[in-house]
């Protein structure tokens, strides 16, 4: 996956368990959180042309993934989907199709594993 959906999946975990005062359950979010720190401090220690690279252009691999982890970053990717959509729908400033086309095909590539 990209470093953008990787970030963006690790933030939307964040905040659920920011939600939840830290005390609900994410096995991703521990098994994971190191990387994305290590990952977003490295984002943030490049110019920004560099940020845009690493961003949309850079990998984040995560190798042999158990099936609550998959399960659960479908969660994810299926929550981006929804709010890009209804972003989409509504005519949202922000909205982009090509964000959706981004998670939609993230989706089909975690069914496949």
């Amino acid at each position: 996956m990209t470093v953008h959906e990787f970030l963006t999946i690790m933030g939307t975990l964040d905040e659920h368990m920011e939600k939840s005062g830290f005390k609900g359950e994410s096995a991703i979010y521990d098994s994971w959180y190191q990387q994305w720190r290590d990952v977003e401090a490295k984002v943030e220690s490049l110019s920004m042309m560099g940020r845009a690279d690493m961003l949309f252009d850079g990998k984040v691999t995560i190798n042999d993934i158990p099936a609550e982890h998959l399960v659960e970053a479908k969660d994810c990717i299926n929550e981006q989907i929804g709010m890009h959509k209804k972003m989409i729908e509504e005519n949202d400033i922000d909205a982009d199709p090509e964000d959706l086309e981004i998670w939609e095909n993230l989706l089909l590539r975690a069914e496949k594993l």
